[in-house]
């Protein structure tokens, strides 16, 4: 059974599709990130988890320029590699299981909700940092692609800040367009 939200979310939250890893009892895990906002991260077919405990968690955020302030020429030159990833380094604890259960209750959930419980100020900032301009890259992108027969350049413009944000490199632009306005409407507010 689904989780129906009915609560506010407290933070902007944008797409965050990287591997994290974690430690519980002396082992390291790896997870697949779905989002990250400064009050949590949500993890993706994750088979266990311990809903008590408060865990170490390490991410690597990439870092990407403001793509509204580009040119085409810009656009086209900037190499991902040119701006350092950071890592960051926080707390986290179970704060909900959201998807389907097998029979064998529990043992598979298809997403986990993690609330951040101690991070420093440092990294809290640069969560922060990469939500603030992820999300304004992934407004530009809707935007260019509800633009997209107004310049001949919008096309170009897609395919490249699509492809730096993440996003499949050939993939075709209607189901482009269906997940860039999933992550678009997952990024707000309510």
């Amino acid at each position: 059974m689904f989780e129906t939200r009915g609560y506010q979310r407290r933070y902007l939250r944008a797409p965050y599709r990287q591997e994290i890893l974690y430690s519980s009892e002396d082992f390291i895990f790896k997870a697949r990130a779905v989002n990250i906002s400064e009050g949590g991260l949500l993890l993706d077919q994750i088979s266990h988890f311990p809903e008590d405990d408060i865990l170490p968690f390490m991410v690597i955020l990439p870092q990407f320029p403001l793509f509204k302030d580009f040119t085409l020429a810009k656009i086209m030159a900037y190499d991902p590699t040119s701006l350092e990833p950071k890592i960051v380094r926080f707390q986290a604890k179970m704060a909900r299981k959201i998807g389907l259960e097998t029979k064998i209750d529990g043992v598979f959930a298809s997403q986990i909700g993690l609330q951040i419980k101690d991070v420093s100020q440092f990294d809290q900032a640069k969560i922060s940092s990469y939500v603030d301009v992820f999300a304004s890259n992934l407004i530009f992108l809707q935007v260019l692609l509800d633009s997209l027969h107004s310049h001949k350049s919008n096309l170009i413009k897609i395919r490249k800040v699509s492809e730096y944000l993440g996003y499949e490199k050939d993939m075709k632009l209607a189901l482009l367009r269906k997940i860039v306005q999933e992550d678009y409407r997952s990024l707000q507010w309510l």
